[in-house]
């Protein structure tokens, strides 16, 4: 326990509740507006009409449900940050320590309501709960209480079964429980995979109304999460230059890179493809099939930028559903580095797809690099400056001076599959990664060239050994079963 850390006796509603961490804070944001649609549409189907209690079910406490859900974990300001976050890996007492702020809680709001009732004149009093017949302060103090208690009586602090539990606490208990699936569930789709959990729970830890309240309920909580959706883990919304349609004349394929023996993946190469060639229709062609045509379309850049924005989003959604690799290594047209600087697209970019910098890197052919005039080698160095991460593609060792390699700046390597098995590779693969450079490989086809690549030092690898060239779901979707195996 940090030895610093002093119980504070909040004076204010406002004081106690910055006395959460950021993030249960902002979970009681969430769970604040689940609870106030859950409860409008409680008192519309007449919901908890025969509990004791009921009279707490009326469309006049709409703002107070609101309240309820909002201040339901201000027990936990009463304990130290390390204990406001529930850990699986919790000792007996620490656990007993976290569940108490349920019914320290209750104490809490009674006496924060008892303060500001008398205002200026309050003195403190011992710190135990104030009688009250006020209905809105029973709500508040019921749903800190109760929020965890289950129909089935296997919730706590008091083990609370069916009608023993208050209305507005049963309310608020499915409100978190919705949002704990919702935000912390590995998918795309959350939302619908916690709400069917949920469903499937009725009679068991829900009172089957309360489920019926949800069912009724469902499309004004899908509008709370889709709100807070920076604070939960959906699919990023895509802006509409990558907008994903069935008769899509182009887009990118993946394949895994792995940077180990057991098959862990670093992450994925993206290879862009076009269709609608005439008269083949469900042919489709690679970006070397169509360069020289890009090139004199004039159209090189945006394509570009087209891919980018869709390795971009593919990295988004690699984060949202969790997986372990977050990394794209994509191939774009050459007239991104020869035409000029594109810093400006590059920076809106990534405010529009907020990822960090270093998952998505950028392809660049040797032989641009080599051959680059003075213009293309400045466009080079602004992007690498400027935290853009740039591969060397088609490498070949013997073709570079030490310092003229250093020159380009450019930390990662990855080897043309011509040279990738040659004694001299081995030796050099040793020394270019004491100079700091990252070395890769692709065209791997057969487990002797793998084999052979770890051994020597290689950081990633790609090819034919390490799986079939895949879509972008069927990436998310096997990530997503490595994960949960």
């Amino acid at each position: 326990m940090d030895q610093q850390w002093k119980r504070v006796e909040y004076e204010t509603w406002d004081a106690a509740f910055k006395g959460l961490v950021p993030l249960v804070r902002q979970q009681s944001v969430r769970v604040a507006a689940y609870a106030r649609e859950l409860y409008v549409h409680a008192y519309s189907l007449s919901f908890a009409r025969k509990f004791e209690g009921q009279e707490r079910i009326h469309g006049r406490y709409a703002d107070v449900a609101y309240k309820c859900g909002m201040y339901h974990q201000l027990g936990k300001a009463l304990v130290p940050p390390e204990y406001q976050l529930w850990q699986e890996d919790v000792k007996e007492e620490e656990e007993q320590l976290y569940k108490k702020y349920t019914s320290d809680g209750r104490i809490l709001v009674s006496t924060l309501q008892v303060r500001g009732a008398k205002s200026r004149f309050w003195k403190k009093e011992a710190f135990e709960e104030q009688p009250t017949e006020n209905i809105p302060w029973l709500m508040i103090r019921e749903s800190c209480q109760q929020h965890m208690e289950r129909w089935d009586g296997s919730g706590y602090p008091d083990g609370r079964k069916a009608e023993e539990i208050s209305p507005i606490a049963q309310i608020v208990g499915l409100a978190r429980e919705l949002d704990v699936l919702a935000s912390g569930t590995v998918s795309e789709t959350p939302f619908d995979e916690a709400f069917a959990m949920l469903c499937s729970q009725e009679g068991t830890l829900w009172n089957p109304e309360l489920i019926q309240v949800l069912k009724a309920a469902e499309a004004s909580c899908r509008e709370v999460y889709n709100k807070y959706i920076h604070y939960t883990l959906t699919l990023p919304k895509t802006i509409t230059l990558v907008e994903r349609s069935a008769d899509r004349s182009m887009g990118l394929s993946y394949r895994a890179i792995q940077d180990s023996m057991d098959g862990h993946i670093w992450g994925y190469e993206a290879t862009p493809w076009f269709s609608g060639i005439a008269n083949r229709p469900g042919e489709i062609e690679r970006l070397d099939d169509v360069a020289s045509m890009l090139k004199s379309t004039d159209i090189a850049n945006d394509v570009a930028n087209y891919f980018m924005y869709e390795a971009a989003d593919t990295i988004l959604r690699m984060g949202n559903c969790r997986l372990d690799t977050n990394k794209v290594l994509l191939k774009v047209p050459n007239e991104l580095y020869t035409q000029g600087s594109k810093l400006k697209e590059f920076n809106q970019l990534f405010e529009d797809q907020p990822i960090e910098k270093d998952n998505l890197l950028l392809l660049i052919p040797e032989q641009l690099v080599k051959n680059a005039n003075k213009g293309v080698r400045e466009v080079i160095a602004r992007y690498v400056r400027n935290g853009i991460v740039l591969v060397m593609d088609q490498f070949h060792p013997e073709a570079w001076e030490p310092e003229e390699l250093k020159e380009t700046a450019i930390s990662y390597l990855r080897l043309s599959p011509d040279v990738a098995m040659d004694a001299d590779t081995a030796e050099s693969i040793e020394i270019l990664k004491t100079w700091g450079f990252t070395i890769l490989a692709t065209g791997v086809d057969s487990q002797e060239m793998r084999d052979w690549m770890f051994h020597n030092g290689v950081a990633g690898l790609s090819g034919p050994i390490t799986g079939n060239i895949i879509t972008e779901d069927e990436l998310i979707r096997d990530g997503i079963m490595r994960q949960q195996q």
